[in-house]
């Protein structure tokens, strides 16, 4: 009895499939069981959006970066992009805490400290690498479609820098201005990231983003002078100041033409 029912049981399911193939449409059929063809294609189309960046290593300053961007996708593979943004940008406690007692610590000589300069206004220009196309399979009936990416390429920022420990103007026993400092320089920038595909026209991007550029200070410092309220504070540029990373956590948007 069981293996006649089961025999009954084959024979409607031959039947049947051919059936359902003809009412689900073949791309919704291949759609939920793999990628077998890329169902957002970006070869040769156009792309704008924007993105917001939080600063992860937050030692002595701290970022939040905003950013449009503008880009042509070569081909499905590869993309030329450019970025501009303004950093809003601060001390964090712990810079606040070092000025603050700075003139009752530390010896006679000193230096200023490294990675203070903050960037402002930047952008960059570079090649997105994007190899990997796959689908992530959230629920049953709601496929999501990604590309992951490498960036690089370069450009230039404006970077300012207020010193914790220079004084330059005193405001009784404390200090009320410390020596600021502002400059253009080159930009280096590297990401790892992927984005999601809403739509063929709607994709959420998530980064990992590094800025690098050059860091600069003074050394041979005289403690009493810098915290005297000169105008001079005396020094030599250090000879060896190394490169700042910030390293930002970026969300954004971006819509395809």
């Amino acid at each position: 009895m069981t293996t006649t029912r089961f025999r009954w049981l084959a024979l409607l399911a031959l039947v049947a499939l051919p059936a359902l193939a003809e009412d689900e449409p073949e791309g919704e059929l291949v759609e939920k069981v793999a990628v077998r063809n890329r169902l957002f294609e970006v070869d040769d189309r156009f792309e704008v959006g924007g993105s917001i960046g939080l600063a992860l290593l937050t030692r002595l300053t701290d970022h939040y970066n905003f950013n449009v961007t503008a880009a042509w996708n070569v081909a499905e593979t590869f993309a030329i992009e450019l970025r501009a943004g303004y950093a809003y940008s601060k001390h964090t406690g712990l810079a606040d805490r070092i000025a603050k007692e700075f003139p009752a610590v530390g010896p006679t000589k000193t230096a200023d400290l490294k990675d203070l300069w903050e960037m402002t206004v930047n952008g960059v220009v570079g090649a997105r690498w994007q190899p990997i196309y796959g689908k992530l399979g959230l629920m049953a009936e709601l496929p999501v479609h990604f590309q992951l990416y490498l960036w690089a390429g370069g450009g230039v920022g404006l970077f300012k820098r207020d010193s914790v420990i220079i004084c330059t103007q005193k405001a009784g026993a404390d200090c009320g201005t410390y020596l600021n400092e502002s400059k253009v320089g080159p930009l280096v920038s590297v990401a790892l990231g992927t984005r999601f595909f809403i739509t063929r026209r709607h994709a959420i991007g998530l980064e990992m983003r590094d800025y690098s550029y050059l860091d600069s200070y003074l050394e041979n410092l005289d403690k009493k002078t810098v915290t005297a309220g000169t105008a001079n504070p005396g020094g030599t540029p250090a000879t060896n100041p190394g490169i700042t990373n910030l390293v930002m956590l970026n969300v954004g948007y971006q819509f395809i033409f």
